[in-house]
């Protein structure tokens, strides 16, 4: 599978499955370094009511067994707020390097 429809097939599952207001690929995808074996870095902003270390492990488990890896950091709207200015954080990284690959109009 290429980048390019790797991309397109979690954004479009992600999308259907959760409906997120926004998923952003940041790390070497982003960049445009990507190899064959580098994980697929993801950030999901969306609502969600599960603590922070099950919201990645929800989102996961939607692709079952994968023979890509991938990282997910999900945060929700208010988090975002209050985060995403704040110098240091992963957010800030991902607000100046990431790609957005959906965002909810």
């Amino acid at each position: 599978m290429t980048q390019a429809a790797l991309l397109e097939h979690v954004t479009k599952t992600i999308v259907e499955r959760f409906h997120p207001k926004r998923i952003v690929v940041f790390g070497s995808h982003a960049r445009g370094e990507a190899r064959p074996d580098s994980d697929l870095d993801l950030f999901i902003e969306m609502d969600t009511p599960r603590r922070p270390p099950d919201r990645a492990i929800e989102v996961s488990e939607v692709f079952g067994l994968r023979p890509w890896p991938m990282d997910i950091v999900v945060y929700t709207p208010e988090e975002v707020r209050r985060l995403r200015h704040v110098n240091g954080t992963l957010l800030s990284v991902i607000e100046k390097e990431g790609k957005v690959l959906y965002e909810q109009s």
